[in-house]
């Protein structure tokens, strides 16, 4: 399986307030998208890629966090 993972970044703009933000754009192909597979068929409560990137990103950065 290939470790690799591709993310894009857009620049969008609050059309009422002017505030500038990122967006970000996780391509789930490949060997993400088989992960993703696995994760779902095995962890009930994952039913969406959207799930799977929340949790991994929420765990992520607590974890980055208690390194601080």
């Amino acid at each position: 399986m290939k470790k690799t993972i591709t993310i894009m970044t857009e620049e969008f703009e609050n059309e009422k307030t002017g505030e500038k933000v990122e967006g970000i754009t996780i391509m789930v192909d490949g060997g993400l998208k088989q992960l993703f597979e696995i994760i779902k068929r095995e962890k009930n409560q994952y039913t969406d890629n959207v799930s799977i990137v929340q949790d991994a990103l929420m765990k992520g950065l607590e974890n980055i966090k208690n390194t601080i």
